[in-house]
């Protein structure tokens, strides 16, 4: 099907996807560590979806290679496919208690995410507005 071949054959669709459940998992995380701010002992964690896609497709330090044959090759399908969400603990000063959530930067950190989640809710709205109108051949 055209439609289909036009909206998931390249790695962009899969990787606003990814970004997606990032952003859900993301904020789960936030909200367990604002919900355990009191409890003695508890580490904050988070989630870096940039640096696992760097690693996932494999452009930490190397160099940014583009394909401009489909008999090239570069980062597949199957990387960003299997790419999830690895949680780590934050390096966070401890309070006496020994739990180190600081509700100020979970409050930052869950607003960024929302605005993270949101544009990457726009480019893929807007994503579907272009095939739509091409399909319809609207302006």
């Amino acid at each position: 099907m055209l439609i289909d071949k036009l909206l998931f054959s390249d790695t962009v669709p899969t990787m606003m996807k990814k970004s997606l459940d990032f952003n859900s998992a993301r904020h789960l995380l936030i909200s367990n560590n604002i919900a355990q701010m009191d409890t003695p002992g508890y580490k904050a964690s988070d989630v870096n979806f940039k640096s696992q896609l760097r690693d996932a497709i494999g452009s930490g330090s190397q160099l940014n290679l583009k394909t401009t044959h489909k008999n090239h090759f570069g980062p597949g399908m199957m990387a960003l496919k299997n790419l999830s969400p690895l949680p780590h603990d934050e390096n966070l000063l401890a309070k006496s208690n020994g739990n180190n959530v600081n509700i100020d930067y979970e409050m930052a950190k869950l607003a960024e995410n929302q605005i993270d989640f949101s544009a990457v809710t726009q480019m893929m709205m807007k994503r579907g507005s272009t095939v739509r109108a091409a399909v319809t051949e609207q302006a």
